[in-house]
């Protein structure tokens, strides 16, 4: 009997040492569960959060998971899991992506995903594969929208355009008085001539000769007038310009033209060394034009006070570092000197910020020069500013050649 009672009392142990383990088991099993449950509803929450577009991707590239923002930017239901890489960018673009995936190089690529209408939306991708534990390759893509920065760009480059016209007609009322009198000249001598003729109309066989000679100068003032009034609805009324082979002597040339009467005015003296051998740059003519005009005003007025006002104006190549290569590399340089006050060195660190101005209050916005350093920037190029103390200030503009002429050209 004892040996039966102690039989019965392991099978009870035995058993409440199973129910036990199975209990364990049970529980372990049970948190197991909750802890996946807790991890796919954080990563949920995570990639709801997300406002970049999130979607994952199988070895086959075909759609696996993507977040919120996937969908409700390019429109897709939750049914659209069928989605293939190829449909969300197009064969060419898939092409190029999966290419990069393999190699591991997909940063910032910039491309488009195409929404439930077909339309493009462009986009900055990311993306990395990776192996799970079970053996399955996936790619995770990040796409950001560009769409509201591209607009933004597109109204800046209207902004900034609309900036460089009214910056014309800006000049274009500095140089007001100086246009005036060059038109007084030809009006004063068409009347003059005019009255004489008048005078000899009694007897016009008796003066031909003066009569002829007169009115050959009222044609000639009537041209030169003609010729100032289409120089400044030329000047005036361009407002963009498609990128070409510019000749750089010739713009500073049409300039100086254009500036004559108000270099009279202030009584200027303009000395002139041009290159003929320069290459040409790849530019705007308008935007150079704008460019050229702001530094030869701004050089006329910081010479108010000079008591012989003296600009130079030159042309040559140099050699100087490119400031987003550090190379070493030939420039066109446009050198615009004045023997005016200078400009001290903390003005020059500030003199291209937007905004800022040394004019007294209403006679200027302070974005000639935010401008002109915009513009430079734009075609590869960069400006210098050497002002010794007193010794008045030199502009230097440099340029890259186009690319199809080479630094030696001539």
């Amino acid at each position: 009997m004892k040996e039966g009672n102690s039989f019965n009392a392991t099978d009870n142990r035995l058993i409440e040492i199973l129910e036990k383990q199975k209990q364990d088991l049970v529980v372990r099993v049970l948190r197991k569960h909750e802890e996946v449950e807790a991890g796919r509803e954080f990563t949920n929450k995570v990639l709801a959060s997300l406002s970049d577009l999130f979607f994952l991707l199988t070895d086959s590239f075909q759609l696996a998971q993507a977040n919120q923002g996937f969908y409700h930017t390019l429109g897709y239901g939750l049914e659209n899991k069928s989605l293939t890489l190829a449909d969300l960018v197009g064969e060419t673009e898939c092409t190029s992506i999966r290419l990069a995936l393999e190699k591991g190089e997909l940063k910032g690529l910039e491309t488009h995903l195409i929404d439930h209408t077909g339309t493009q939306i462009p986009v900055n991708l990311k993306g990395s594969t990776y192996t799970t534990d079970s053996g399955n390759t996936l790619h995770m893509l990040i796409a950001t929208d560009m769409s509201d920065f591209y607009a933004m760009m597109s109204r800046m480059h209207e902004a900034q355009e609309q900036l460089i016209h009214s910056a014309r007609l800006a000049s274009l009322g500095e140089m007001a008085a100086g246009i005036g009198h060059e038109l007084t000249q030809p009006l004063n001598a068409i009347l003059l001539f005019s009255r004489n003729c008048l005078k000899v109309l009694h007897d016009p066989m008796k003066d031909q000769t003066m009569l002829e000679e007169n009115l050959n100068i009222i044609i000639d003032r009537v041209n030169k007038a003609a010729s100032i009034i289409r120089s400044l609805k030329g000047f005036g009324g361009k407002t963009t310009d498609e990128t070409t082979s510019v000749n750089i002597n010739a713009i500073l040339s049409n300039i100086l033209n254009f500036l004559d009467s108000q270099l009279t005015l202030s009584e200027v003296e303009v000395e002139l060394h041009l290159d003929s051998r320069l290459p040409h740059i790849l530019g705007q003519e308008v935007k150079l034009e704008q460019v050229f005009l702001n530094l030869m005003q701004n050089a006329i007025q910081a010479m108010g006070r000079t008591e012989h006002p003296k600009m130079t104006i030159k042309t040559f190549l140099q050699s100087h570092i490119e400031p987003e290569t550090l190379q070493e590399k030939e420039f066109i340089v446009v050198m615009i000197q004045d023997n005016g006050e200078g400009i001290s060195p903390d003005i020059q660190r500030k003199i291209f910020d937007p905004f800022f101005t040394t004019r007294e209050v209403g006679t200027g916005m302070g974005l000639g020069l935010s401008i002109v350093d915009r513009i430079i920037r734009e075609l590869s190029g960069f400006i210098k500013i050497e002002s010794p103390a007193g010794k008045g200030a030199s502009f230097l503009i440099c340029l890259p050649p186009c690319p199809n002429q080479g630094t030696g050209a001539r």
